[in-house]
């Protein structure tokens, strides 16, 4: 197939080299060098997407990080990922696209119906829509917005390129590559300055690649060449390629995402697809440049409008022509270059100037190339539906907001240049308060809050003169105060054209009688009747009109909609741009792959797996793991043919009836000494713990300075300055933490030390009414009645020679120990438990089991201490003192932690007996009440009883004390089931404690 838009001679491609890809099923070839983009305009492809809400036919618009519309579906080697900016890949061989959000077809898209029923679809139309009648939302509006959310599809299968995370530190960070980005980094590295200089794109260069300019008699291409060729010989210099810098954070840190083996069709097993780079810099100099806006006009989205520049830059840097019967639509001179390309390529295009007569040099030379030029035109709308095949156009009148004459011409493509924008999205995630300016129309960075410096276009600088000297001058200045070193910079000469002033000209007026869409906000089809409508409806915040409208949301971020958008609100407000002000920049600054973020970290090696020393016997016996942090716990044994539900109930059941064993290694254990020791856990738990014992347990909870509870345990006083902190599993990390902060900051005058030993001790839980058998058969030498080793008692002793720590503590209820031996022992205590017990019918039992009995009891964990509850939420104020001070005890004397009818906990029962109750479940009086139906409070954990037989859950509902006996209804809002049910005691099982203290 034949190129019949590419030109013979133009372009920095490599011809040597052919290259194969497919488009909506069909073969096509390009050549190394290309973009997915160029090499489907060099085939004469300009359909390639429909828009997300009318399904509009979308062209290119751009030539890099500047488009709004070419989002595909791309495959390459074998992965498919969504959203892909063809104007940003690189041709690789057997790359296959799709066009996304449109079916059958991109030409024939039933979607497009949509675009008929615009007056239907206005700005905020969903927020008016799906809220009535009520029962469709579940059958009819949220299915719909499912399906039609989203332009791509997010593939399933698992993606097996590597991706790596690296992290560089330099003296100073240069984004960008064109003249600014060149001259400071090469004048600072010069200096001896350590510099990182990052191009989003493949060649170096910038705007010099396609601009006609010369420096030290060398074109603008060949200078940059011979800059970074010096650049990469410094040993002091990092210079990267295919690398955007799209995040700015505190402390000058930045993130660059590097696209390392994108392009190549086969790489070695080791090279990643792409790398993260966290990099922090002295000094950071921005050199984005700017991005060219657009003016707006009727049907400006149509395929084959396009930004100047970016026709430019096709014809420049990949020999390929957007159109050969081009209108150029321009406020400004930067436009004319691109005239004056299609001259040179034998193209005669027409120049629609919204200014009076001009005698720049560039509009002389135009003139002197026999260009046509039509002085105070603009375009009013672009005519064909799937591509440009004509335009109307007038003279405007003198105060520009209509046309005195309207003509039509037949054209396939339009160039349309509405002035520069600086591009100033990483200076204002450093912090950076922008600035209007209005000499440019549009923002610049002003007070930089951190090490940061802007540099040409992206300050708003459009001369290549001045910004060279700035730039060669800065990069000296600022390395000079790093390096003491100063190296002498000469400033080239330059030859460029001189430009004159735009014409403030932003959008073209409708005629009488016409309501051609004027498009704003490509990506998101905001047109400019969608501001209107926000304003009229009330919206005055920028911010707002961005929401409600989505102006400048998505990937494109505003790039190409900002300004326009921002001086349309100007106008209708009568109000200057400054007044409106500006939306928020976020990183990041262009759209990043998940796998680049996550870096190595997938699969196993998302997290350490963390085993304890009994996983080899739990794998051998069935046990079915389930994570509990970074931990492989048993979640039950299974045996025969069982599911989680019957096995967890037999295990249970064992544990009431008999005696069972299980796993708590994975518990958090410190270590706490010194002579202090009692003072500080008198001060972190909410109860006494001065007096406790040699030999003692005493369960704790503690606080949150703002009065929440963040974790409970118990703590166990082995010798006068010695204790032994249990922590639950999920918060050992932070228990400690939080120990260690206020030992350090806080307290550090205390004399005390904390350690984690949580690894050093392995731990089981024997549980039952027949523990104590087991355990003097164990330690035939240990007396272990009631009286000598009562509840939360604490005793030493060895287990066939092994040291042991024995603690009467117990989590299910029963009669129940929990035995600490050092880790290497752990499988040898685990399997002589189980010997031992195997006459009293002893079984292991899993987390599943553990929480049945826990909840039954009534016990709290994690689902209750969710970070939202008191102490006094979970009846535990009994644990409060009264009579000294501790961490967050001044919190709880806040007036809503004190109120009569604070949620409380509870027990439910179903009142049938059988049907279990959701965990998550709202808890109404009435399931029928008209919405908004009031919240009581909510189902925390849930289990199906072994004592009773029967569901069971624990819930936290408003004045919950005060609701035993009541009937309510727990509604979940995953499958819409309503199940009434009885509030009932939290203590479902022995209530009075007989059973763990017999």
């Amino acid at each position: 197939m034949s190129q019949q838009f590419r030109l013979e001679r133009e372009g920095l491609i490599n011809r040597e080299k052919k290259i194969s890809f497919n488009f909506n099923g069909t073969e096509f070839f390009g050549y190394e060098g290309d973009t997915l983009a160029s090499a489907l305009l060099a085939n004469g492809i300009h359909l390639v997407g429909r828009s997300f809400k009318y399904h509009r036919p979308r062209g290119f618009f751009g030539a890099g990080v500047d488009e709004p519309n070419a989002k595909l579906q791309v495959t390459i080697n074998g992965y498919s990922e969504p959203n892909v900016n063809a104007t940003e890949i690189e041709l690789v061989e057997g790359l296959s696209a799709t066009s996304q959000n449109c079916w059958p077809s991109v030409k024939f898209d039933i979607g497009a119906i949509n675009n008929f029923l615009s007056k239907f679809f206005p700005a905020g139309f969903y927020y008016k829509t799906f809220m009535w009648p009520k029962s469709f939302w579940y059958k009819i509006y949220e299915p719909f917005i499912r399906k039609a959310a989203g332009l791509g599809i997010a593939s399933t299968s698992k993606d097996n390129e590597r991706y790596d995370h690296k992290y560089e530190y330099c003296d100073l960070l240069v984004a960008g590559s064109g003249p600014a980005g060149l001259a400071s980094a090469y004048a600072a590295a010069k200096n001896g300055a350590k510099v990182i200089l990052a191009e989003d794109k493949p060649r170096f260069g910038g705007s010099l690649l396609i601009d006609d300019v010369t420096i030290d008699n060398l074109s603008g291409k060949d200078w940059a060449e011979k800059i970074i060729s010096e650049l990469k010989e410094m040993p002091n210099v990092i210079v990267k390629n295919r690398s955007q810098v799209f995040g700015y954070y505190d402390h000058n840190m930045t993130v660059m995402s590097e696209k390392v083996g994108d392009h190549l069709k086969k790489k070695d097993k080791y090279t990643p697809r792409q790398r993260l780079w966290y990099i922090r810099a002295k000094q950071v100099f921005l050199a984005t440049g700017s991005i060219e806006r657009p003016i707006v006009f009727g049907n400006n989205d149509t395929p084959g409008v396009f930004l100047s520049a970016a026709a430019k830059e096709y014809i420049k840097v990949y020999g390929v022509l957007i159109g050969k019967k081009p209108i150029i639509f321009t406020n400004n001179d930067s436009a004319y270059e691109t005239a004056l390309e299609f001259k040179k390529q034998g193209i005669n295009p027409i120049v629609l100037d919204t200014r009076k007569d001009q005698n720049s040099e560039l509009v002389e030379e135009a003139k002197n190339q026999n260009i046509e030029i039509r002085f105070s035109h603009a375009v009013i709308a672009a005519h064909g539906y799937t591509k440009v095949k004509s335009v109307t156009f007038g003279r405007l009148n003198k105060d520009k907001t209509n046309f005195e004459n309207i003509e039509r011409l037949t054209c396939d493509c339009i160039c349309v240049s509405g002035f520069w924008t600086p591009t100033v999205h990483l200076a204002s995630q450093s912090g950076n308060k922008l600035k209007f300016d209005e000499k440019i129309d549009a923002f610049i960075p002003d007070k930089s809050k951190q090490n940061e410096k802007s540099l040409g276009a992206s300050n708003g600088v459009f001369n290549l003169k001045e910004t060279l000297q700035k730039s060669f001058d800065i990069g000296s200045e600022t390395s000079k105060l790093i390096t003491k070193n100063n190296e002498s910079i000469l400033i080239p000469k330059v030859n460029e054209k001189k430009q004159s002033t735009h014409d403030k000209f932003w959008c073209s007026p409708l005629p009488k009688n016409k309501d051609y869409k004027r498009f704003v906000d490509f990506q998101n089809d905001v047109a400019v009747s969608d501001i209107e409508l926000a304003l009229r409806e009330g919206y005055r915040s920028i911010e707002h009109v961005k929401r409600y409208t989505t102006l400048g949301m998505a990937t494109d971020q505003g790039r190409t909609s900002n300004l326009n958008g921002l001086q349309l609100v100007a106008n209708i407000e009568k109000k200057i741009v400054p007044q409106v002000g500006h939306t928020t920049f976020r990183p990041p600054f262009t759209p990043i792959t998940i796998g680049t973020i996550v870096g190595r970290e997938v699969g196993k090696e998302y997290m350490p797996t963390r085993k304890t020393p009994m996983h080899e016997w739990h794998e051998k016996n069935n046990a079915v793991f389930v994570d509990a942090g970074a931990w492989k716990r048993p979640r039950y044994y299974k045996q025969g043919n069982e599911n989680l539900f019957e096995a967890s109930r037999r295990e249970a059941k064992n544990v009431r009836d008999n005696v069972g064993l299980c796993d708590v290694t994975t518990l958090g254990k410190i270590d706490i000494k010194g002579p202090d020791s009692a003072e500080f856990l008198n001060r972190v738990y909410t109860n006494s713990w001065l007096k406790l014992p040699i030999g003692k347990s005493r369960y704790g909870i503690m606080l949150r300075e703002d009065g929440i509870i963040m974790d409970d345990g118990t703590t166990t006083r082995i010798g006068d300055d010695h204790y032994h902190m249990t922590t639950t599993t999920a918060q050992a990390a932070n228990v400690l933490s939080h120990l260690e902060y206020y030992l350090q900051v806080v307290w550090p005058e205390l004399n005390v030390n904390v350690l984690s030993t949580t690894e050093q001790w392995a731990g089981v839980s024997l549980a039952g009414p027949k523990s104590r058998d087991v355990l003097s058969k164990l330690f035939p030498d240990l007396d272990v009645s009631n009286k000598n080793l009562p509840f939360m008692g604490y005793a030493e002793d060895n287990l066939f020679g092994v040291p042991v720590r024995i603690f009467r503590i117990s989590f299910s209820g029963e009669l129940a120990y929990e035995i600490n031996v050092n880790s290497d022992s752990g499988l040898f205590m685990w399997e002589k438990i189980l010997e031992v017990g195997e006459e009293f019918n002893i079984q292991p039992y899993g987390t599943e089991a553990l929480s049945t009995l826990r909840i039954e009891m009534g016990h709290v964990a994690g689902p209750e201490i969710d970070g939202r509850t008191i102490p006094y939420d979970l009846a535990l104020e009994g644990l409060i003192s009264k009579k000294k001070d501790f961490i967050g005890k001044s919190s709880l004397q806040k007036q809503a932690f004190n109120i009569n009818d604070r949620q409380t906990i509870v027990g439910l029962v179903p009142m049938d007996k059988k049907t279990s109750i959701p965990e998550g479940s709202h808890l109404v009086k009435d399931k029928d009440a008209k919405l908004p139906n009031p919240k009581l409070g909510h189902v925390s954990s849930s289990c199906w009883s072994v004592e009773n037989n029967n569901p069971f859950s624990l819930a936290i509902i408003k004045d919950g004390r005060k609701m035993v006996g009541q009937q309510l209804y727990a509604i979940s809002p995953l499958n819409n089931t309503a199940v009434q049910v009885e509030v009932i005691s939290s203590h479902y099982v022995d209530k009075e404690g007989v059973r763990v203290r017999s």
